[in-house]
């Protein structure tokens, strides 16, 4: 007899439950397919706006990279128009449409420039707007400051740098002699020609002269000590001024290339001091001080002593000490001037030119003050002007050059020029007689 496996019947109230289950899988993945098309639509929102950004950021860049390729300060009337210049082409301008690259939006730029004059520049703000896939307004900006100074300068490794708060890779302010001696504490010991007694003490950081004394000339500058130059630090107060003449027999001298040599002794260096034209605030009473503490300056030079050595000698060197007045900062005003020559047109006379130049490109004019501006030295005393103007540092490479005195003959200029592959102004301008 057979027995059957008796199969228990289905109760009816599990009937319809796999269609339940089902719908409520297609619920959840309904839920799920609109939040990944969501999410989809956030990633290609924020793919597209990141790449309107590196757009905008790149339209921004090549705007500043054009404004800094200028190649004059300020071109000539009737100048191609392709040449850039500092002052016309860097100015503030409207917003305006600019042409993108593979972009699905227009963007807006707008440049603001605002222009300093002390030290001179111009501070330049570049804005980029514009609206994203949602029509939300989008903007990144960049700021930078252009200097004014010439283009040519950037490669003119012998531009005469200001003195002042410089230095040298011995750690000495550049107008110290290369000659003086470091004391290791400091300080500086140098002595002003090969046969003066006279050593002077440099603080090693400003280049200011602190003191003074006499030393025999048998005993030389590199044996010095700290302990030596003891009586030399005295706290006298100085202001080297320092330089180089150069000579031409020429007309028309080359200034980068004297042909001449050296004129002997009594050719010499001189301070001619000046009072002081510091004045008020309102410009009209002069302020005290004004006195020098010791009116006559020192000065030193190698001038051969007869019109035939041998070797020639080509340059001749000098070094002054000037005391300065008593006003803060302690300054001097006045010129440096040469003597023992015969001055004058005549055929066996001479004139005296000084080379001098705009050579940190921030104008070459002076003008004295008035209610609304205090004095304006643009014609720095680094550069050597005619007349130094409440100096209050030492200088150095204030030089000269003397050419024959014919009344055909003119200082000569030689400005840089790049294109002739001129990296240095050497121009020249009269000063005496």
């Amino acid at each position: 007899m057979k027995l059957h496996r008796l199969h228990p019947l289905p109760d009816r109230h599990q009937r319809g439950v796999t269609l339940i289950e089902a719908l409520v899988a297609l619920v959840i993945m309904s839920f799920g397919m609109v939040a990944l098309v969501g999410l989809q639509g956030n990633l290609r929102r924020s793919g597209d706006l990141a790449k309107q950004r590196s757009e905008a950021m790149r339209i921004a860049q090549a705007e500043l990279a054009t404004l800094r390729s200028f190649s004059v300060l300020d071109k000539p009337e009737g100048a191609a128009a392709t040449i850039r210049d500092y002052e016309k082409d860097i100015v503030t301008v409207p917003p305006h449409a600019v042409v993108a690259e593979n972009t699905n939006t227009t963007f807006i730029l707008s440049r603001t420039v605002t222009t300093y004059t002390e030290p001179q520049g111009k501070s330049v703000r570049v804005t980029v707007r514009w609206r994203d896939r949602s029509d939300a307004d989008q903007s990144l900006f960049l700021d930078t400051v252009i200097s004014r100074t010439d283009p040519v300068y950037a490669m003119a490794l012998g531009i005469t740098p200001p003195t002042n708060g410089i230095r040298q890779t011995d750690g000495r302010n550049p107008v110290i002699p290369p000659t003086a001696k470091d004391l290791g504490n400091g300080s500086s010991a140098f002595r002003p020609g090969a046969n003066a007694t006279a050593v002077w003490i440099f603080n090693n950081v400003t280049g200011v002269i602190v003191g003074k004394c006499e030393i025999p000339v048998a005993t030389t500058v590199s044996s010095l000590t700290p302990s030596s130059v003891e009586s030399c630090n005295n706290n006298t107060v100085g202001y080297l001024v320092s330089g180089t003449i150069r000579f031409s027999n020429l007309l028309t001298p080359d200034p980068s290339n004297p042909d001449a040599d050296a004129l002997p002794r009594p050719l010499s260096v001189y301070v001619k001091l000046l009072p002081s034209q510091f004045r008020d605030s309102a410009g009209k009473a002069l302020l005290p001080g004004g006195e020098y503490s010791l009116p006559n300056p020192d000065c030193f030079g190698d001038a051969p002593a007869t019109a035939t050595v041998t070797p020639p000698q080509k340059l001749v060197n000098y070094d002054c000490i000037v005391y300065p007045n008593n006003q803060s900062p302690r300054n001097w005003w006045g010129q440096v001037l040469l003597t023992g020559l015969d001055l004058g047109t005549g055929a066996t006379q001479y004139k005296v030119c000084r080379y001098s130049g705009d050579y940190n490109g921030n104008g070459y004019v002076y003008s004295v003050p008035d209610a609304d501006k205090p004095y304006e030295f643009k014609i720095d005393n680094e550069e050597h002007p005619e007349t130094y103007r409440g100096v209050s540092y030492s200088l150095a490479r204030q030089n000269f050059l003397v050419m024959p005195g014919k009344a055909t003959a003119t200082c000569p200029l030689l400005p840089a020029d790049v294109d002739l592959g001129r990296f240095v102004d050497n121009s020249t301008y009269q000063i005496q007689p």
